[in-house]
């Protein structure tokens, strides 16, 4: 029996692929793709949601829940994307106290911390750039840093830049809200688990949509619109489905780990979201490329994973720490390009909590204990660290964040596909980025369908066109 999809106009499909021996594997609907699928909604097109796991399996799920501004680079194109999704953010929360709540919505503030001299400069310009665009940053000397946070310690005498708009939600709380609000919607419907996995698209050639998707049980057809919103995998679904190979070298996988852990009983609670200042290479101006520019040098540390999928290119570890609602601590964090097994690694592991114990002391029992239990798998032996001492209640998150070329998601038409749409490719900004990139989508579709005449213009950066042809050019980061 097929799916009934005669009860809307259109039909958004959120892809999963079938996993395969190359990475075109499981997908998990994110954030991204379901407020995606709320804007469509609200704009009364239905929706379906085809699903092989569970929430949150994905980059969503891996995630410290930043909302943040203060990392960004002001009038790029990303920024002005983040900054569209905080104000409706914002909107929806001011509108709704039980989503506030549901989603552990903490109005904490961001501390971007340098590591000496050198940052501590880089920290004043970045202050007088957020002003000049209206966003308030405050510098602070090591004096009123260790004032705010008493157990933050940066090396080399460090500061830090207070934003105190930036905040910071539950990104997991907020899938399951969402998808629980979307299935209140008579509009929506969603197949989870192995009906719901994907294997694969075949796109019509006429103009007017109507493509097929495939499971393993049926073939599903997309009556007008289909919108691929797969995270890291969705590059292998329009590979395979259109025969070009650039989408798949589009989107690449960064592995990424979060540590939750109680609080030592001796350390000062976080009460900020810290981040330091060398993460911000990840978010390096960038639009459309055009000349390539080398990324900003870093002081932050690397460590070897077992299973990196390139030793030349070893994990890159900054520090980011902060309490989630629970009061747990949230401390990270981790890339690795083009690794795509989602098994935590003890090696990095232990390269996350011996960075962060350079920041905050009370962490050097934790990072001492991690360091000898990576030791001791690397030697052969079991890993018994979580049974307790400095590590009890230690819980690791693994996702992949989908890494676009060039550091811009892709959000808009594949040309060539009439009706085919994509939003993926948000790295670690998709919580952040969700609510512009659903909006933006909607205008898309409504362009397609000739009842819109919202702006688009401002976003051309992020069509899926723009960014496959800068492909051979892209090695900045946005």
């Amino acid at each position: 029996m097929s799916w009934p999809l005669t009860w809307s106009l259109w039909e958004q499909v959120r892809a999963t692929p079938q996993h395969r021996r190359q990475p075109l594997g499981p997908a998990f609907p994110g954030i991204v793709g379901l407020f995606a699928a709320q804007e469509l909604l609200r704009n009364q097109l239905s929706v379906l949601l085809l699903e092989r796991k569970g929430l949150c399996a994905g980059a969503t799920g891996a995630g410290q829940g930043y909302l943040w501004m203060a990392h960004r680079a002001p009038g790029s194109v990303g920024w002005a994307l983040a900054a569209r999704s905080l104000a409706l953010w914002r909107r929806r929360v001011q509108a709704d106290e039980g989503l506030r709540e549901a989603i552990e919505w903490q109005d904490c503030g961001s501390l971007l911390v340098s590591t000496g001299p050198g940052e501590n400069t880089a920290l004043s310009e970045r202050q007088l750039a957020l002003n000049a665009v209206g966003l308030k940053a405050s510098y602070l000397d090591p004096r009123r840093l260790a004032q705010i946070e008493p157990g933050l310690v940066p090396p080399g005498g460090g500061g830090g830049l207070l934003v105190q708009s930036d905040l910071q939600i539950n990104g997991r709380a907020a899938a399951h809200t969402l998808l629980q609000r979307c299935r209140a919607d008579p509009g929506f419907g969603d197949l989870m688990g192995p009906e719901g996995e994907v294997l694969g698209l075949e796109l019509s050639a006429g103009p007017s949509g109507g493509h097929v998707v495939k499971t393993s049980g049926r073939r599903i057809h997309a009556r007008h619109a289909l919108v691929l919103s797969a995270g890291v995998w969705t590059g292998g679904l329009l590979s395979a489905a259109t025969g070009d190979p650039v989408w798949a070298q589009l989107l690449q996988p960064r592995r990424g780990h979060l540590l939750e852990m109680p609080r030592p009983a001796a350390m000062p609670p976080v009460t900020h979201g810290m981040m330091e200042m060398s993460y911000t290479k990840h978010y390096a101006t960038a639009s459309a490329p055009k000349a390539a520019a080398p990324a900003a040098s870093s002081p932050s540390s690397s460590a070897s994973s077992s299973s990196s999928a390139s030793p030349r290119e070893p994990a890159d570890i900054t520090f980011t720490a902060t309490t989630g609602a629970s009061g747990s601590l949230l401390i990270g964090s981790s890339r690795e390009s083009g690794e795509w097994d989602t098994s935590p690694s003890p090696a990095i592991i232990a390269a996350i909590l011996q960075r962060s114990a350079l920041f905050l002391p009370g962490l050097k029992d934790a990072a001492a204990a991690a360091t000898a239990a990576a030791a001791a798998v690397a030697d052969g032996k079991p890993d018994d660290s979580a049974g307790g001492g400095a590590l009890a209640g230690l819980s690791v998150r693994v996702g992949l964040r989908p890494y676009a070329l060039g550091g811009l998601p892709l959000i808009g038409p594949v040309e060539g596909a009439p009706g085919l749409f994509v939003a993926a490719g948000h790295e670690g900004s998709g919580l952040c980025m969700a609510p512009g990139t659903g909006e933006l989508l909607v205008r898309h579709i409504r362009t397609y369908m000739g009842v819109s005449g919202l702006d688009t213009a401002s976003f051309q950066d992020l069509r899926p066109d723009v960014r496959r042809r800068a492909v051979p050019s892209m090695t900045v980061k946005a």
